[in-house]
């Protein structure tokens, strides 16, 4: 495809198609850890023999837990096998470091990286396209070679001063969080510029880029710039850049002076507080590092901070490195000598504790604070443990005091960025909703996936049965749809379709039901590719929504991309013959 002379963003030049379209592309890069062993399962169940690029294939095993299972063994062993099979020369087995960190050993700029895992946004910090996808989805690339991507629309953010003394990259990631919650970004991508990133350095970068996953955007890239080039061993900058005046879907501006030290508390929803605000709280229990701040930068931080100094009596501290060769730095630096004379434990370099799934978490622990992401440790609600979000530097002065409490404290601590917990909304009895074949929901925002299907009842019904999913649909928003869905209607949403937990019955029992199509203002970054990799047709269109009246007649041409109301047409943006052909066929696996 040629390239036209309109002025790009960073994702649509890499993508080379403008934002909204669908296209297939070959990623540079495919990473995985220990979910391989079902990938595996995967690629086979689609009649996958041999691996098409293995060269493309970064393969970690980075999930080892405290006291090994038969199961996760038996899942070792065959990953072994399938690597020495398919001859996959980047394989990495335990404890060699957590598979972002492994994988910045491979990264150049410019490129498009896809990973089983969330967070592989990680490698934005790099200039990548580097976004996570599903197990099915990287079972596919193994055999297939390509995936679809929907080219997201761009939130430029720029940057100016830099971050005072005390205040770190991740107090920048919270607050940059907390800034986009007022913000509709679904699926978006951000772009960071301005001189404020000349005081960013790579480890800086990648926690930013880090926490993408939690903010529900697409993935977040930094420039191209002289210290990229210089952290890669170039003479030159190299890389992929938006043009002068690209597009955007919205302008952000932040002085990085104004940040200070802030916490998050990550359930129900994520609220974000300067540490002032939530005061001197005792807590029991920190965790520092893995790929959100497990650099050596990091470590730097808390050795200096604790050298000579103990922990609070019966806090327990544990530090992970995100990898062995930041491990090795730390000790020939005097960093771990440093953190374990202050009563810290240093654990290896894997994923198990942001897991849960190590020797953490004591009997006595009522708070827990750490500097990974929420999407972590999700149990500890469950049993009563509130969890608290914080930079290097906090959690290790929370260590020493037992108490919540920073580095440096400033007189500004209140987070000025606040939103209202979320609460759904749902359907009064009486209230019809449906107008010839239309479900009209777009007046309302934030219509969660166990709306759409209640997550108990995930458990009753095996995923083969589509069939019997069908009474459930939509019965935490409309009670009623579930009895008069007829094949060919179409569902209109507001912003932030299919929220929260990933639930996939939700979208195969739509497609049983014969939904044509759902048309949203936005759509959860996870949700919609889930739903469209089983057959559900998501048309991300705010013009269309805005123009329908109950009433109006809403036609479909898949073939053509283009949505009539009435009789006026709206064509969409580009979709790739295989993506229309997907949707055709009712899912992703069909067409291997």
């Amino acid at each position: 495809m040629e390239r036209s002379n309109r002025r790009s963003t960073f994702v649509e030049k890499i993508l080379n198609a403008p934002a909204g379209s669908i296209v297939y592309r070959e990623p540079d890069i495919v990473l995985s850890h220990d979910n391989s062993a079902r990938i595996r399962k995967l690629f086979e169940k689609i009649q996958g023999r041999e691996v098409l690029y293995p060269e493309r294939l970064v393969v970690v095993l980075d999930r080892k837990m405290t006291g090994t299972t038969d199961e996760l063994m038996r899942d070792y062993n065959s990953i072994h096998d399938f690597m020495e099979e398919q001859q996959v020369k980047h394989f990495f087995d335990c404890d060699k470091g957590i598979c972002h960190q492994v994988l910045a050993g491979f990264i150049r700029q410019g490129l498009i990286v896809v990973g089983s895992d969330s967070h592989t946004c990680t490698a934005g910090a790099f200039n990548c396209f580097a976004v996570g996808l599903n197990k099915t989805e990287t079972a596919f690339l193994w055999k297939k070679g390509e995936m679809w991507f929907r080219v997201p629309e761009t939130v430029k953010i720029t940057l100016s001063g830099k971050l005072r003394p005390g205040v770190y990259a991740k107090d920048l990631a919270l607050w940059v969080m907390g800034m986009l919650k007022e913000e509709n970004v679904n699926y978006q991508s951000i772009e960071y510029h301005g001189e404020g990133v000349n005081f960013l350095s790579i480890a800086d970068r990648m926690t930013i880029a880090n926490v993408s996953a939690e903010m529900g955007v697409k993935n977040s890239v930094f420039p191209p710039d002289d210290l990229l080039a210089d952290y890669l061993g170039d003479y030159a900058v190299l890389g992929v850049w938006a043009d002068e005046n690209a597009c955007y879907k919205k302008e952000l501006h932040l002085n990085l002076e104004k940040v200070f030290p802030l916490v998050m508390t990550p359930f129900p929803e994520n609220e974000i507080k300067g540490v002032g605000e939530v005061g001197e709280i005792t807590i029991q229990e920190g965790l520092i590092g893995a790929c959100s701040s497990g650099r050596i930068e990091d470590l730097r931080v808390v050795a200096r901070l604790l050298r000579g100094k103990q922990l609070a009596p019966g806090f327990q501290l544990s530090v992970v490195p995100a990898s062995r060769e930041i491990y090795i730095q730390a000790i020939k630096e005097g960093l771990i000598d440093a953190i374990v004379k202050a009563g810290a434990s240093v654990l290896g370099s894997s994923c198990g504790p942001c897991l849960g799934s190590s020797h953490m978490l004591g009997a006595e622990t009522k708070r827990f604070i750490s500097t990974t992401n929420s999407h972590s440790m999700r149990h500890m609600t469950d049993v009563g443990v509130e969890k608290y979000i914080a930079s290097p530097a906090t959690v290790a002065m929370t260590a020493l005091r037992g108490k919540l409490d920073v580095e440096i404290a400033y007189p500004e601590n209140v987070f000025e960025y606040w939103t209202v917990p979320i609460e759904a909304i749902t359907i009064g009895t009486g209230e019809d909703r449906k107008n010839r074949n239309i479900w009209n929901y777009a007046d309302i925002d934030h219509i969660a996936a166990e709306q759409l299907f209640p997550e108990k009842r995930t458990y009753k019904i095996p995923i083969e049965c589509a069939e019997a999913m069908k009474p459930y649909l939509l019965a935490g928003l409309d009670g009623t749809f579930a009895g008069r869905v007829q094949a060919g209607d179409i569902i209109l949403a507001g912003e932030d379709f299919g929220r929260g937990r990933l639930i996939k019955h939700a979208a195969i029992g739509l497609v049983e039901s014969g939904i044509a199509a759902v048309i949203v203002k936005s759509v959860d970054r996870s949700f919609y590719r889930m739903a469209v990799n089983c057959g559900l047709w998501i048309i991300i269109a705010p013009q269309i929504l805005e123009t329908y009246r109950v009433g109006d007649q809403i036609t479909l041409n898949l073939e053509e991309a283009v949505v009539k109301v009435n009789e006026k047409p709206y064509s969409l943006p580009e979709e790739d013959p295989v993506f229309i052909e997907m949707i055709r066929k009712k899912g992703l696996l069909q067409l291997s």
